[in-house]
């Protein structure tokens, strides 16, 4: 009983036309949409991890230094703290640029190359 609902589905399926029309390169532009996706991916965790990286650095560094000689780090966070606008802006412009160069120039350049 099943085989025989089963068959006149399919006769009816492959007899009449689909409703719809995909375009010639529907296929190409499905999977290089697939790619850029992939590739913001990979791209956005290479920069979290490269900014990560950074700051465990950072942070290794500033640990090493306050062992070993307290009062340069002391004298460093003083001139950190009277300028902290100033750093607040640098810290952010050279994030902008690691961003921009790790993430956003790469995804521009690919999408110009593929279209």
């Amino acid at each position: 009983m099943k085989n025989k609902e089963l068959n006149k589905i399919l006769e009816k399926s492959f007899g009449a036309e689909p409703e719809f029309h995909l375009s010639v390169d529907f296929a190409r532009k499905i999977t290089n949409q697939i790619i850029r996706r992939e590739q913001w991916k990979s791209d956005l965790i290479e920069y979290i991890s490269i900014t990560g990286i950074l700051i465990f650095l950072l942070t290794i560094i500033s640990g090493t230094y306050y062992l070993v000689n307290k009062e340069l780090l002391l004298k460093t966070y003083a001139i950190i703290s009277e300028n902290i606008v100033s750093v607040i802006l640098v810290i952010i412009l050279l994030n902008f640029i690691l961003f921009a160069d790790k993430v956003l120039l790469r995804l521009l350049f690919s999408r110009w190359n593929r279209t």
